[in-house]
């Protein structure tokens, strides 16, 4: 069972579906394991209908049906299994019908691959791989982080995070994580921004690092 969550406020964008896509995605993977969420989001777009059904209908134009078909179509991917190994699985080189590269060389112990989300314009999707016991450089966010673990465990400021967990972090969270030792750590990620590190060692890999 999860015990981090995103905050109420993703959970409601994504209900509402006002969340962009590459977050879509994280958090989709999140309710898919977390029923917690799952019965959460469910509430909200219950309200939501009850709402709109006290709203007067109004004509729809020309093509309006085949519109709202096109930009639903990503939802349709939305998973419905509670466990991880039919989320994601190593051998595979998709993610919930989302196309993912190979895995590229970071660092020592740290691997990345990215996720293809088209419309993912102002954010980088991708998933993150690193050994056990890895030490990953402090670093601040300029923007928002949304992480969701399919495998193994990281260890910050902000307690254990283990398969299923979602950290939902923004410009004003600090990280220093440590990989959980025994099994790599596999994550989804969904950033905007940048992240700039504060130690001397991520100073000195910052210049290098593309993710």
């Amino acid at each position: 069972m999860s015990r981090h969550h995103p905050k109420d406020t993703t959970l409601a964008d994504f209900a509402a579906g006002t969340l962009d896509e590459g977050r879509s995605l994280v958090i989709a993977t999140h309710l898919a394991l977390c029923g917690q969420c799952r019965g959460f989001v469910a509430a909200l777009e219950d309200v939501g209908g009850a709402m709109l059904e006290q709203i007067a209908p109004v004509a729809l134009s020309d093509g309006a049906s085949a519109r709202v078909l096109d930009r639903l179509a990503p939802r349709s991917l939305a998973p419905k299994a509670p466990t991880a190994p039919k989320i994601w699985a190593a051998d595979r080189d998709e993610l919930l019908g989302y196309r993912l590269g190979p895995w590229r060389w970071v660092s020592p112990g740290l691997h990345y691959r990215a996720v293809d989300v088209p419309a993912a314009k102002d954010s980088r999707v991708f998933m993150l791989k690193a050994a056990p016991g890895l030490k990953l450089p402090s670093h601040l966010h300029t923007g928002t982080e949304l992480t969701c673990v399919l495998a193994g465990a990281f260890i910050h400021e902000g307690g254990r995070y283990g398969a299923g967990d979602c950290d939902d972090a923004d410009h004003d969270d600090a990280h220093s994580p440590v990989i959980d030792a025994g099994e790599e750590c596999v994550c989804l990620v969904a950033m905007q921004g940048q992240i700039k590190f504060t130690s001397i060692l991520g100073r000195m890999i910052q210049p290098f690092i593309r993710l």
